[in-house]
């Protein structure tokens, strides 16, 4: 496990359940980051995760994830870009598809009949990433989509984990996420080192 994945597993960890936690992190670090969620922390701990991808296409985000072996059989994934961007989708039972990240509420949606239909077991559900709905969203609408989200999955005792790639970050964007989750957290960032006097 690299050290940004024990990070992230260590960070939820102390974070627990029902707490809403957002990630900032370097692009460089992005790859470790997932496996640290999806393989380390949500396969060590017994979770499904409910994954929501507003920034790459499924069958892209798939094949990643199967080159970097990352164990997909718990993950369920819900789509918003892959039919605004190329019109045609990919059927797979692992996927559900929102028209486009515009489509707020049928996020909302799609994560509820996915919690239904996973039952009682223990969810992670991570939302990739907050960047890219602030492109296509208004930061007040937004501000209200992740209250209801995060309020929903609290509810669920559910591990609510946003990312925010920091490269791509706005201030407004990290204001709200100041507001609206419990936990804002910097991973992999460098540690200045404080010389001796």
């Amino acid at each position: 496990m690299s050290d940004v994945a024990k990070e992230v597993v260590d960070r939820l960890e102390e974070a627990g359940p029902s707490v809403a936690v957002a990630m900032n992190f370097s692009l460089n670090n992005y790859f470790d980051v997932l496996r640290g969620l999806v393989d380390n922390f949500a396969l060590s701990k017994g979770l499904d995760v409910i994954y929501i991808d507003s920034s790459i296409p499924y069958s892209s985000l798939s094949s990643a994830f199967r080159a970097l072996d990352v164990d997909m059989g718990h993950v369920h994934f819900i789509d918003c870009v892959s039919r605004m961007i190329m019109g045609k989708i990919e059927r797979d039972g692992k996927v559900a598809y929102v028209e486009s990240p515009l489509m707020l509420e049928n996020i909302l949606l799609k994560v509820e009949y996915l919690c239904r239909k996973l039952g009682d077991c223990r969810k992670l559900v991570i939302l990739d990433s907050i960047n890219s709905l602030s492109i296509h969203n208004d930061v007040k609408m937004l501000s209200e989509f992740l209250q209801i989200l995060l309020s929903q999955l609290g509810a669920k005792g559910a591990y609510p984990v946003i990312l925010s790639i920091s490269e791509q970050g706005r201030a407004e964007v990290s204001e709200v996420l100041g507001l609206v989750c419990d936990q804002v957290v910097e991973i992999g960032a460098e540690v200045p080192i404080t010389p001796e006097i």
